[in-house]
């Protein structure tokens, strides 16, 4: 991640939003281990191979993106595990949905390293006073361990997810959603992201969006 905006860019505007993942983190250097780990310890407890399990993953995933698109929920690894746990049709354990969900997330809460420049630029927006938001997706559950894990808490007077919004980015519903519970004017925001596609969706709005 790089190409972060200068704060002498930001300090005009009242308020900058930053996305969360992949924006003040990495979520591949977590997710990618978590993951791979939590499919083993599935694959073990089931007995079944690890390719038996990676496609009953991918299944699962697929169907509840597919089912749950624009929700938050749509992201939901107990969801996901449930899912794989139904694809075995000859088991109705579904708690062990919420065993594997644990592990996933313990994992990548601990893997989880803040972005240095990332870092920096919240601290200097801070400092400068200027009030400061997350806008994110996912449920705020998790997106809140991750800002306890990451010690950003105290930096950000609020943090806007897509499962309170009711709707995901690029749904211009969570932008308005963020600009009300901030109380201030579009054309005195901007945001911090780095996804074309939804973090970008901002400046239908009228959020300034920068694209790291």
């Amino acid at each position: 991640m790089s190409n972060f905006p200068t704060i002498k860019e930001l300090q005009s505007y009242e308020v900058v939003f930053f996305d969360l993942d992949n924006t003040i983190y990495n979520y591949e250097d977590a997710h990618q281990p978590s993951l791979a780990m939590v499919l083993q310890q599935f694959a073990n407890h089931f007995d079944i191979t690890l390719v038996k399990t990676k496609e009953l993953y991918a299944t699962a995933r697929r169907e509840i993106n597919q089912r749950l698109h624009g929700q938050a929920s749509c992201h939901s690894r107990l969801l996901y595990f449930k899912e794989m746990i139904t694809g075995l049709k000859n088991t109705s354990i579904y708690s062990d949905a919420l065993l594997f969900e644990k592990i996933y997330w313990q994992h990548f809460l601990s893997e989880m390293t803040i972005n240095k420049e990332a870092l920096k630029l919240i601290k200097q927006l801070h400092k400068k006073g200027v009030r400061l938001g997350i806008i994110t997706d996912l449920n705020t559950q998790i997106q809140l361990q991750k800002m306890k894990k990451l010690k950003i808490e105290s930096y950000f007077e609020q943090i806007i997810t897509s499962e309170e919004a009711g709707v995901e980015k690029p749904d211009s519903a969570i932008f308005y959603f963020a600009l009300e519970r901030f109380d201030v004017k579009a054309d005195k925001t901007a945001l911090i992201g780095d996804n074309i596609k939804t973090d970008a969706g901002s400046e239908e709005v009228g959020i300034k969006c920068f694209l790291i």
